[in-house]
């Protein structure tokens, strides 16, 4: 194994370049609601994390990873207090050291499949935190500061969850908490090949790529519900792979990105940089979408009776005409 194990490294140095780069995410998903009445902002945020390890079914790994099959789930709920708030607040003091986190709860999922030429780690986790300080009052202007968003957490996350002390960010813990236990010898196999370098401690609780001005990303005002919404989907799914021949043999890994993030606001709101402006909404913004299908609506029924009406004077016209008549 030790032999083997040296022959993979060259190919685990090659991959570390390729995630460094890119961030381990599939259909992430950000959405922070913000009430300027209360001046909190609830941040719910899912990361979803894919990696696929592919190998020669006469490996010694083969041997290891095709009968993985794994899935467990956990759960907490923790105060501002504790070192997961405290965790992931220092990730958003990145960007605004005014904001604070109130209370977190966190969901996360580890499942693993294995046969003989790939193994496949899949990690699902959601975090919901309350936050206040995003909102400012200058000269009697409203403004929500949003550089957190697109929030880091660098290093491990580890949390009490259930009993259990896991790490709930970093993609080196995703590998081994998938396959502990009765796969240790997996586990150890990938530890040695794998472990330490940028990928194992690659932090998958990241969402980098929706670092982008908010006047970029996608208005809406619904009037009906006065509430302003911001969308941002990064563009196209973008795959990383690489592959590696050793003797014949080849090995490969691969991840996917796609995140995206919606910001929601009561009110109406304006965006400048990596901030909201709370305002007065334009007379042509009251004229919603959900008025639009409202009148759409009313025009379709006024219609639909307009058409009725003359329908049944003609029917009435015609048994006029008819009961007038002599028969021959």
């Amino acid at each position: 194994m030790n032999t083997e194990a040296k022959k993979i490294i060259p190919l685990a140095t090659i991959a570390i370049l390729l995630f460094v780069v890119s961030p381990l995410a599939d259909a992430s998903t950000l959405t922070v609601n913000l009430n300027p009445k209360t001046g909190v902002a609830t941040l719910d945020s899912v990361s979803t994390t894919k990696i696929v390890f592919t190998y020669p079914a006469n490996s010694s790994i083969s041997n290891y990873l095709r009968n993985v099959s794994s899935t467990f789930s956990l759960s907490g709920k923790f105060d501002g207090a504790s070192s997961g708030a405290r965790e992931l607040q220092g990730s958003f003091v990145e960007w605004d050291h005014h904001v604070s986190v109130s209370n977190i709860s966190v969901a996360v999922s580890f499942s693993a499949k294995g046969n003989s030429t790939t193994l496949v780690v899949d990690k699902v986790t959601q975090v919901n935190a309350t936050v206040s300080g995003a909102f400012s009052v200058v000269n009697g202007t409203v403004t929500a500061n949003l550089g957190w968003r697109a929030f880091v957490v660098r290093g491990s996350m580890n949390l009490p969850l259930e009993g259990h002390d896991v790490d709930i960010n970093l993609a080196g813990s995703a590998m081994e908490e998938s396959i502990v236990g009765s796969h240790a010898h997996a586990a150890g196999w990938l530890t040695t090949s794998f472990g330490g370098g940028s990928f194992w401690n690659r932090p998958t609780l990241n969402f980098s790529q929706l670092d982008t001005s908010l006047n970029t990303w996608t208005k809406n005002y619904d009037s009906a519900t006065n509430t302003t919404t911001f969308s941002k989907t990064i563009s196209g799914q973008t795959t990383f792979s690489i592959q590696a021949d050793f003797n014949g043999q080849k090995y490969s890994l691969s991840e996917i990105s796609d995140p995206s993030g919606v910001v929601n606001v009561q009110g109406y709101a304006n965006a400048s940089g990596d901030s909201l402006v709370m305002a007065s909404p334009p007379a042509s913004a009251l004229f919603s979408t959900s008025t639009v299908v409202l009148v759409v609506v009313v025009g379709v029924l006024v219609l639909a009776g307009g058409y009725l009406a003359i329908r049944a004077r003609t029917r009435s016209k015609a048994t006029a005409t008819s009961s007038t008549m002599l028969p021959v």
